[in-house]
């Protein structure tokens, strides 16, 4: 986990860098950025004749010279074909036909021309294995205002022939593992309906975005493939993620330091390590978390259900607050509910002082179903930072064969069942 978290740290700062960059410059012109590098060969305007920076149309992949052969890598192709439809004015539309494209890392950068781009994805797009070609990520769009992908097609990361070669679990060298899809500095986002398969590592990761739906999304991969986050989302405003199923290696949905006004509704999560908001606290100057719901979610058999996670001698003071979760069904889930301000992966946190981030307005209602462990109720706060206003009522979560057992250290109750109470005066 302490690999995990500071390869995020590496890509908020790749993403900071471009950022200043981009504001600190004139406005690039289309032919300056990398995106646009190549030109589309002649006579490849796509399937309704849209040219370089004329009308909206639809532009067929297969227009621009990509081979759906499984074996040639077309990120040359996509690139292209990305170019006219950022080039074209009005709503554009991109066609991934169904095949199998092979595909090394792709940066598909902004600002167009248009209002808004739609990539119809129906294909299977395969994630080169090549570890040596990525820089950073595979399929990377940033600086787009209107953007949404579609369909029935599949994003297979290949992980399981670069999973051997990641050594963080095993306690050696942690290498830097490209994600397969990251959305950066985005305002409109949509990706709903698509696969994405064995991830290398994060499976979507949106960043310093705004105005998001993910929906109806099916994320997969195994329960001891290394870092395979299913969705991570940090510095983002009014997102939504919805009906969508995920199983991987670690956290099915983490919320970073930045984000707020989040809705998380109708997910089945499992296997994997649960819901998360955190890791918090590692860094200097993370921004507060708020204004989460969580709710008519199913997990099953996770090691974590709804956690919260800040590390101990935490460098910058932060808040979380404003957090909901309600009708929540858990299935043999170890952790059921967990605030862990002593959150410390493989021993390695820097310090061992109290947490500073600060833990307040957290609702805990109508959470049911079974656990694998006795301890279905975990708030283990900070002596120096009190957890407070948490209300946890409508529990029913059972363990196997015997009492539940809650654990309750530095916490102010507000609304909550007789036996949780009971558990807090004690302590």
């Amino acid at each position: 986990m302490m690999y995990l978290k500071s390869v995020v740290l590496l890509f908020l700062l790749v993403c900071i860098v471009n950022f200043q960059e981009a504001n600190s410059k004139p406005a690039a012109k289309k032919e300056d950025s990398p995106a646009a590098s190549a030109e589309a060969p002649a006579g490849a305007e796509g399937a309704a004749g849209a040219k370089k920076g004329g009308a909206a149309g639809t532009f067929n992949i297969e227009d621009f010279g990509v081979v759906a052969d499984g074996k040639t890598d077309n990120a040359p192709g996509f690139l292209k074909a990305w170019k006219a439809a950022c080039d074209a004015t009005g709503s554009p539309t991109i066609v991934i036909a169904k095949g199998d494209y092979l595909l090394g890392p792709v940066l598909f950068e902004g600002p167009c021309k248009g209002d808004h781009i739609t990539i119809q994805l129906d294909g299977t797009l395969l994630g080169s294995t090549n570890l040596a070609s990525y820089k950073s990520n595979w399929l990377q769009f940033q600086h787009i205002d209107g953007l949404t992908i579609t369909g029935t097609g599949t994003v297979d990361g290949q992980g399981a022939k670069t999973w051997p070669e990641n050594k963080c679990k095993s306690g050696g060298a942690c290498k830097v593992f490209p994600m397969s899809m990251v959305f950066a500095f985005i305002k409109g986002l949509t990706v709903r309906g698509i696969t994405s398969l064995n991830s290398k590592y994060f499976h979507f990761n949106v960043f310093s975005s705004e105005n998001v739906e993910l929906s109806k999304l099916t994320i997969t991969a195994p329960e001891d493939s290394p870092n395979t986050d299913g969705i991570h989302i940090g510095d983002d405003t009014n997102v939504t993620i919805a009906d969508t199923t995920i199983g991987t290696g670690d956290d099915c949905i983490s919320v970073g330091p930045g984000t707020s006004k989040v809705l998380i509704t109708g997910v089945k999560c499992g296997p994997g390590h649960g819901i998360s908001i955190g890791s918090l606290g590692r860094y200097a100057n993370e921004k507060d978390v708020s204004d989460i719901t969580v709710k008519g979610c199913t997990l099953t058999k996770t090691t974590n259900g709804l956690r919260i996670k800040t590390y101990q001698s935490n460098p910058t003071p932060l808040e979380v607050s404003k957090i909901h979760y309600e009708d929540i069904t858990m299935d043999h889930v170890t952790y059921p509910i967990i605030i862990d301000q002593q959150y410390c992966p493989n021993g390695k946190c820097g310090g061992t002082a109290e947490s500073t981030v600060k833990v307040v307005d957290i609702t805990y209602q109508g959470i049911k179903g079974t656990s694998a462990d006795a301890n279905t109720v975990v708030l283990r706060c900070s002596a120096k930072n009190p957890c407070e206003q948490i209300d946890v009522s409508g529990i029913s979560v059972k363990p196997p064969g015997g009492p539940a057992n809650i654990t309750c250290v530095n916490t102010k109750l507000g609304t909550a069942d007789a036996s949780i109470k009971s558990a807090c005066s004690e302590n």
